[in-house]
């Protein structure tokens, strides 16, 4: 009996400085279906999505194939690869059983044969890529833990996922935080920038941080900023100036606010670079020229490039050890927004790839079947 598979197809590519649009460069396809008894496993297990999470580098992979960047490039009429919580409803792998819940990277569709990769990165061994380019569809799935009620599945692509890891990874890498100091969170109310605030206070830091609503705002204090501001009404220089200076920067969006951080940046700040979303989808000659470069030599400002699967195998331990036990405690918390049906995936990553990230609080997430 064959029953339906719709997915999310990356069915053109868009220009550089183009906001993917929904219908267009990302389709939803209904037609498309499976039989879940019969279809061929080949030695792996077929699985059952349940949520998926959007996040900003699915737009990089958008880019042209002849464009060198840190990740693959996204296959043109095949379904959108990403961050996904799946169960397993069949298995002919061994140590993969049914029931099982699974946290990764695979296809935004209802139902995926996962197919057994040999080489498929495997973070906590620590088997992953040192070459600039990482093959993000081989990456895989890795199972997680029954939380018995502790917290909600969906913290796994939340502050158990790709979010939180980036945020505990980044600061404990090149934070070198102490307690006292001043850290500026830019786009604080993301899905990375709610966990920075959180792992900041908890380290004792002073926290300035900056969204672009009221809402967000409002959030960012609960979370425990000390300082939380408008950047749409309210000058980012003025507010670092009159609550800095900063011993570490936390950057999410790239351009003018950079500039403003080195201005008010302390002799020898951490800069912590783990996004530009402000130049995500806007032509290069229209990004925002950085005009105080030598103050970086000047202050010795020390600038770290981000990308967390550098140091998930010797950090990771750490984070799954500590982190779960802390939201657990309700010591952390994970602001997530809700959307239903796969339909509507598109447009929610569309949304979080704009300037501002849109309405949602924390971490979106689109629910694409309920058990």
């Amino acid at each position: 009996m064959l029953t339906p598979n719709p997915r999310l197809v990356f069915a053109k590519r868009p220009d550089v400085g183009i906001l993917p649009v929904p219908g267009e460069h990302l389709v939803f396809d209904p037609s498309p279906s499976i039989d879940l008894d019969a279809v061929p496993l080949n030695g792996g297990f077929l699985t059952k999505t349940l949520m998926l999470a959007p996040e900003p580098f699915l737009r990089e992979r958008m880019r042209d194939p002849s464009i060198p960047s840190y990740s693959t490039h996204a296959v043109l009429g095949a379904p959108v690869v990403g961050s996904v919580l799946v169960v397993v409803i069949r298995s002919e792998k061994e140590g993969v059983n049914i029931g099982d819940r699974m946290y990764g990277l695979s296809h935004w569709e209802a139902y995926t044969v996962q197919p057994y990769v040999e080489g498929r990165v495997d973070f906590k061994a620590g088997n992953y890529t040192e070459d600039l380019t990482i093959d993000l569809d081989t990456m895989g799935l890795g199972p997680v833990p029954d939380p018995k009620g502790a917290y909600p599945w969906s913290r796994y692509l939340g502050i158990l996922g790709a979010p939180g890891l980036t945020a505990f990874c980044g600061l404990e890498a090149y934070g070198d935080a102490k307690k006292g100091e001043t850290i500026y969170v830019s786009s604080g109310a993301s899905g990375v920038g709610s966990v920075v605030i959180q792992l900041a206070k908890a380290r004792g830091l002073r926290v300035i941080a900056s969204a672009g609503s009221d809402a967000k705002i409002e959030y960012m204090r609960t979370l425990g900023a000390d300082v939380a501001f408008n950047y749409r009404s309210t000058d980012v220089a003025g507010a670092l100036k009159k609550h800095g200076p900063l011993d570490i920067y936390w950057d999410n969006v790239g351009g003018a606010s950079v500039e403003a951080a080195i201005e008010h940046a302390r002799p020898k700040a951490r800069f912590i670079m783990c996004g530009s979303i402000s130049e995500y989808n806007t032509e290069p000659h229209t990004w925002y020229g950085v005009k105080n470069m030598s103050t970086i030599w000047k202050k010795r400002i020390q600038i770290h490039g981000l990308f967390v699967g550098d140091h998930i195998p010797t950090l990771g331990p750490r984070f799954f050890a500590e982190v779960p036990a802390l939201i657990a405690q309700g010591k952390m918390v994970g602001q997530e927004s809700f959307t239903e049906g796969l339909e509507t995936a598109a447009e929610v990553l569309v949304r979080l790839l704009q300037e501002g990230g849109g309405d949602d609080l924390g971490k979106p997430i689109v629910v694409v079947a309920r058990e």
